[in-house]
């Protein structure tokens, strides 16, 4: 289902509804959440306002980044923090008018805190409830396991996969961190085990590795998504095979350039993937450490990686049919979005400015 439209305004992509299936809460923290989280549980940091966090976040390699990445992580040690964190996650999203997100967080930087898994888990959902309640913004789950911890892989995705999880908001089991040298097939057997108790995998892949990483995570996880997949151009039959099985794209445009996987946002392949066929959702990954919005992704991926405005509606529908909602509720969102499309695009101020691309 298409929403077509010429001369877009910025407020229409602000304003536009939206869904996001690639955000890691760990990389949503906000530096007066961290500085307030770090008060609260006693702990240093090596800044005291926003604008040391912004010197601070600033990566020449993907350790720079896990580093940034790590200090947030180190503040969250009690179950309000997790609370809280929800909360500044959905007060984010809804000034960007995201209706539905699927949340990725990463369980196995929590199990020395003293809490079990599940405590952890009923404290975000108690601010996702509020959030749905108060805001109407619905949030789900996607705890992940990283490749170079395969230690902890097979209890994660036994409570991941429980039915008790899988009640609590739990969709899909994910896996990041570093893929070279930390192959998907390791975890095949916990994946399979996941896979079997009717939880999806949601693997990265095609991100800091090339083809042959995608190849390996969709022969050993049978994913129904991926994250990134952006390198799979390299290799037209892997191509191919995206297209034929239908195995969307989760691409975080600003992410790539930050971490150096492309140089700029004029080759970045985001234009090549959607002109070969390939089910494409833009995301953001982690916005606060990339200095990124939803908004701000579609209107990079207008003004300089050639999208347009139908390719950015189409993006946004492509996340409702690939996420892990219900078939009726995939149906319902649909509708209601391509209906506020279209008046939207009736009532947008005609003095806004238009987008152009460079």
């Amino acid at each position: 289902m298409e929403c077509s439209g010429q001369n877009i305004s910025t407020d229409y992509i602000q304003t536009l509804p939206k869904v996001e299936l690639h955000l890691h809460l760990e990389g949503t923290l906000s530096p007066n959440l961290i500085l307030n989280l770090a008060d609260r549980n006693r702990l240093r940091l090596p800044f005291q306002d926003v604008d040391g966090f912004e010197k601070l976040y600033r990566y020449n390699s993907f350790k720079d980044f896990s580093n940034a990445l790590l200090l947030g992580v180190s503040c969250l040690r009690k179950p309000e923090d997790f609370s809280d964190a929800v909360k500044n996650l959905g007060e984010a999203l809804i000034k960007e008018n995201v209706r539905y997100a699927e949340v990725t967080w990463t369980p196995q930087f929590y199990l020395n805190r003293g809490f079990p898994l599940h405590i952890l888990l009923e404290a975000m959902n108690t601010a996702r409830k509020e959030l749905e309640q108060r805001n109407g913004l619905q949030l789900r789950w996607i705890p992940d396991i990283v490749r170079s911890r395969p230690q902890h892989a097979t209890e994660i995705a036994n409570w991941a996969s429980s039915q008790a999880s899988r009640d609590a908001g739990i969709v899909a089991l994910g896996l990041g961190g570093p893929e070279k040298g930390n192959p998907a097939a390791q975890f095949m057997k916990p994946f399979a085990r996941a896979r079997n108790a009717g939880l999806p995998a949601n693997p990265h892949a095609g991100e800091g590795a090339g083809a042959e990483s995608v190849w390996d995570t969709i022969n050993s996880l049978k994913p129904l998504r991926l994250g990134h997949g952006v390198r799979s151009l390299e290799d037209s039959q892997l191509v191919n095979y995206l297209i034929q099985h239908k195995i969307p794209l989760e691409v975080c445009i600003t992410s790539n350039i930050r971490l150096g996987i492309f140089s700029n946002y004029e080759t970045h392949p985001v234009n090549d993937l959607i002109r070969a066929g390939c089910s494409v959702i833009l995301n953001t990954d982690d916005p606060v450490l990339f200095n990124t919005s939803l908004s701000q992704e579609y209107i990079l991926g207008i003004t300089r990686c050639g999208l347009s405005i139908n390719d950015i509606e189409k993006s946004i529908l492509t996340g409702i049919k690939s996420s892990y909602l219900d078939e009726n509720n995939k149906s319902q969102l649909t509708k209601e979005f391509c209906d506020e499309f279209t008046r939207l695009k009736l009532n947008v101020s005609a003095d806004s400015r238009t987008l152009q691309q460079h």
